[in-house]
């Protein structure tokens, strides 16, 4: 048995077909939603769920993402091979952190007609294309049927500037649905106690603490998936600085 991870921003009655497409033509495969959460549009949140989330599964899982803004464009649709694991999804950078966080064997352009439905729609790549390949995959088939090595693909890099004074310009990667804040800063990047973060022509002062629960106003916590997070005890970061993904951080220590 092959597990199969779907990650997508639109949920609903597509996930299910998505997963009917899996079953139909991998009938052992044991398909999972990892989440159809993502906002939409969001491929820097989906690149965070997916680097946060994949290594907790068996050695051999297939994940699939779907969250694709340039489905039925020029964009490729790609399969990522690495030490561990494989990755399926539209080539616009979604796959790379986690791809590159488990070591990266080979990457290959999904070009093998016969693998997907007969007819390929422009607006639902995730049953036409990712879901019959993750099938073929999950089956017992060979990723070098899939298509043509890729030497170049996009990339998402998650920015982040350290600055001599431990001053850290940073970016939002991912915000959850109590409104934390996730930072593309990881522990070690810098020592951070009492800080004053800066949201473009906000400012504000955060203090360093271990639970949500810990102290009043904005807080800056240690995150589970070993980023940093800004929340607020019993309320939303993102509402309080007025942050999205995306959006540029300054902290500076005081």
């Amino acid at each position: 048995m092959v597990l199969v991870t779907l990650t997508t921003d639109f949920g609903g009655h597509y996930l299910g077909i998505m997963k009917g497409v899996i079953k139909s033509r991998s009938p052992a495969a044991e398909v999972v939603e990892l989440s159809s959460e993502v906002e939409p549009f969001d491929v820097k949140g989906a690149a965070f769920v997916l680097y946060s989330s994949y290594r907790y599964f068996p050695r051999g899982t297939i994940h699939v993402v779907v969250v694709d803004p340039g489905v039925g464009s020029a964009r490729k649709a790609i399969a990522v091979r690495t030490k561990n694991y494989t990755f399926i999804g539209p080539d616009n950078g979604v796959l790379i952190p986690a791809s590159n966080d488990d070591g990266i064997v080979e990457v290959r352009e999904i070009t093998n007609k016969t693998l997907l439905l007969r007819e390929i729609s422009s607006t639902f790549h995730g049953r036409d294309v990712f879901a019959p390949v993750a099938a073929f995959l999950a089956g017992g088939g060979k990723l070098e049927e899939v298509g043509k090595k890729l030497e170049r693909f996009e990339r998402i890099e998650f920015f982040k500037e350290i600055g001599g004074d431990g001053a850290v310009a940073c970016e939002v990667i991912f915000v959850d649905r109590f409104g934390n804040l996730t930072l593309s800063i990881k522990k070690g990047d810098a020592k951070l106690d009492e800080v004053e973060i800066k949201a473009g022509d906000r400012t504000y002062r955060a203090r360093r603490t271990g639970t949500y629960a810990d102290g009043e106003g904005l807080l800056l916590i240690l995150g589970s998936a070993g980023f940093y997070e800004l929340a607020v005890k019993n309320g939303s970061a993102s509402e309080l600085i007025r942050a999205l993904v995306g959006d540029r951080i300054t902290i500076n220590r005081t």
